[in-house]
C-alpha cells in the first residue's frame, strides 16, 4: 500500500498525512474552542494538508524540485461544504489569508475566487 507522507524530518522520521491531519485537527480545535469555533478549527485543522495527498506532493517530499499547492484543494473542500471561514483559513495557512477576489476573477488569479476555480476545473 502506498504510503502519503505529510513530512520527512533531518533525522529520517516520517509522518503520515493521516496522523498529521489528524493531530492538526485536535490541536486546532484546541485552539478555537477560546473564541467558541472548535467545531471550524477542527475543520480546518482536517483539511489543511489534504493536497498532500497528491503525486505531485508526495514527488516533492521526496526531493523534487517542482512547486505543489497543496492548501487550495482542503480550502475547496471547505468551500463545497459552505464553510467559508474553514476555507479561508486553509487557503492561507502558509502565506496568509488570500484576497477574497471575486466571482470574475480567472483561474490564474491568486485571489481566494480564483485559486478555488482553478480546483474546480482540476
Amino acid at each position: 500500500m502506498l504510503e502519503f507522507l505529510a513530512h520527512i524530518s533531518s533525522d529520517g522520521r516520517k509522518q503520515s498525512v493521516l496522523e498529521h491531519l489528524h493531530g492538526t485537527a485536535v490541536k486546532a480545535a484546541e485552539f478555537a474552542s477560546a473564541f467558541g469555533a472548535e467545531e471550524q478549527g477542527q475543520l480546518a485543522g482536517m483539511a489543511h494538508d489534504i493536497g498532500k495527498y497528491s503525486a505531485a506532493f508526495q514527488r516533492r517530499i521526496q526531493g523534487a524540485a517542482e512547486q505543489v499547492d497543496h492548501s487550495t484543494a482542503g480550502a475547496a473542500e471547505c468551500a463545497k461544504i459552505n464553510e467559508p471561514y474553514a476555507a479561508f483559513a486553509v487557503m492561507g495557512h502558509h502565506g496568509g489569508l488570500p484576497d477574497g477576489g471575486s466571482r470574475t476573477d480567472s483561474i490564474d488569479s491568486p485571489t481566494f475566487s480564483g485559486r478555488l476555480q482553478r480546483a474546480a476545473k482540476g
